[in-house]
C-alpha cells in the first residue's frame, strides 16, 4: 500500500505540476522576443485547455485501455515540455502546450481510475497532496531561483527533467490493492449533493488562484522586490501543502465537517491578513496559511466524490471544474482589484468562502445525519 500511494504521489505530481508553475512559465514566455504579457498568457493557457479537453471528453479511456493511455500520456507530456523548451512562434508554443495538458490529463485520469469508490478517500487524497503536492512545491522552489534565458526557457527543460525523474515511480501504482478490513463502505451521493459539492470546488479553486494572480502586487505594495515575492509563493507552496496531514491523519467520519470549515476560515482569515496588513512577514505569513487551509479543506471535499466515483469518469470532470473555477477567479481578480483596491478584493473573495462553507455544511451535515441515523438502527 505504501508503495501504490507513492507511484499515485509521483503521477499526481506529473499531472498537475505544470499547473502548478503556471505562473513562471507565463513570466518565461513573456521574455521570449515577440511575445508581451497577454500573448504568454494566452499561450500558457493552452495547456490546460488540454486538460481540460480530456477530462470532458476522454474520461473513461484509462478504465478501458490503461497501459496506452499511460503510456501515450507520458510521451505527450514528454513532448509537450521538450518542445517548449525551444519553439519560440506563439502558435507552435500554443500547440506544444496543448499536448502537455492533453497528456497531463491523462496522466490525472489514470489516478482517478485507481481511487474510484474507495472508502475514506480524504486520507488517500491527504496522502497524495502531501507526498505529490510537496514535491511538485520543491520543483516550484528550484524553478523560481534559476535565471532565465531571453529565448530557450530553462523552466521547460527542468519539467521534462522533472517528468523523467518520476518516471521510475509510476510502475509502483499498477492495479488496485484491496480495501484493508474495517475500511468501511463508500458513500453514494445523490445528483444534488454531487453538485453542491462541485460549486465548492469551483469556489475554493476561485479564490486560491484569484489571489494567486495579483500576489506579485500585492508584494510590491509591501515593498518586495520580484525575486523575494517569488521565493516567498515558492516556500509557501511547499509548507502550505503540510495542511493535508490533517485528512491524511483524520480516521473518524464524523469530524469531515468540523474540518472543511475549519480550513475555510483559516483561508478566510488569510486572505484578511494578506490584502489589510502590509508587510514582508504578514505576506509570507499569510500565504503559507491560506495554502495549508486549502489543502486542509480540499481534499475532504474530493475524497467525498471519489466515494461516490465508480469509474474515475468524475473525478477527471471534477479536474475540469477546478480548473475553470481557477480560470475564472483568475479572470476576475484584476478587474476587481482595479475597482476596489486590495482591502476590498480580500473582502469579496471572501464571499465565495462563505457561500462553500454554507454547501459544505449541507452536504456533510446530511451525511452525518445519515450515519448516526445507521449507527442507531441496530439498537431498535
Amino acid at each position: 500500500m505504501p508503495l501504490w500511494i507513492l507511484g499515485l504521489s509521483s503521477a499526481f505530481a506529473v499531472a498537475l505540476s505544470g499547473t502548478m508553475v503556471m505562473p513562471i512559465v507565463v513570466l518565461a514566455m513573456s521574455r521570449i522576443p515577440g511575445f508581451d504579457e497577454a500573448t504568454a498568457t494566452i499561450v500558457a493557457s493552452a495547456e490546460l485547455a488540454g486538460i481540460a479537453l480530456y477530462g470532458i471528453f476522454l474520461p473513461r479511456l484509462a478504465n478501458r485501455l490503461p497501459r496506452t493511455v499511460a503510456v501515450a500520456g507520458i510521451l505527450a507530456v514528454l513532448a509537450g515540455q521538450a518542445s517548449s523548451y525551444a519553439l519560440t512562434t506563439p502558435l507552435l508554443l500554443a500547440l506544444a502546450r496543448l499536448v502537455a495538458g492533453l497528456g497531463e490529463g491523462a496522466v490525472f485520469s489514470l489516478i482517478a481510475v485507481r481511487v474510484a469508490s474507495r472508502p475514506n478517500a480524504e486520507r488517500l487524497w491527504g496522502a497524495l497532496n502531501l507526498i505529490g503536492g510537496t514535491t511538485m512545491g520543491l520543483l516550484l522552489l528550484i524553478i523560481s531561483v534559476v535565471p532565465a534565458a531571453p529565448t530557450q526557457q530553462p523552466v521547460f527543460g527542468l519539467l521534462t527533467g522533472f517528468v523523467l525523474l518520476m518516471l521510475p515511480f509510476f510502475l509502483l501504482m499498477g492495479g488496485r490493492p484491496p480495501i484493508p478490513a474495517g475500511g468501511g463502505k463508500p458513500i453514494a451521493l445523490g445528483r444534488g449533493a454531487i453538485l453542491r459539492t462541485m460549486i465548492v470546488v469551483f469556489l475554493v479553486y476561485a479564490v486560491q488562484a484569484g489571489q494567486w494572480a495579483i500576489c506579485g502586487y500585492v508584494g510590491e505594495r509591501a515593498g518586495l522586490s520580484t525575486g523575494t515575492v517569488g521565493l516567498f509563493l515558492a516556500l509557501s507552496s511547499v509548507a502550505g501543502f503540510l495542511g493535508a496531514v490533517v485528512p491524511a491523519v483524520t480516521r473518524r467520519r464524523n469530524l469531515r465537517l468540523p474540518l472543511v470549515l475549519a480550513g475555510l476560515l483559516v483561508m478566510a482569515v488569510s486572505l484578511y491578513l494578506f490584502f489589510n496588513v502590509p508587510g514582508g512577514g504578514v505576506f509570507l505569513v499569510a500565504q503559507i496559511t491560506l495554502n495549508i487551509g486549502f489543502y486542509m479543506a480540499t481534499p475532504f471535499v474530493t475524497g467525498l466524490l471519489t466515494e461516490t466515483d465508480p469509474d474515475g469518469a468524475l473525478l477527471s470532470r471534477i479536474l475540469v471544474v477546478a480548473l475553470f473555477g481557477a480560470a475564472v477567479g483568475t479572470a476576475a481578480a484584476g478587474p476587481i482589484l482595479t475597482a476596489v483596491g486590495p482591502s476590498g478584493f480580500g473582502w469579496i473573495y471572501m464571499l465565495p468562502l462563505g457561500l462553500s462553507a454554507l454547501l459544505a455544511a449541507l452536504v456533510f451535515g446530511r451525511l452525518h445525519v445519515d450515519m448516526v441515523a445507521a449507527a442507531a438502527e441496530p439498537a431498535k
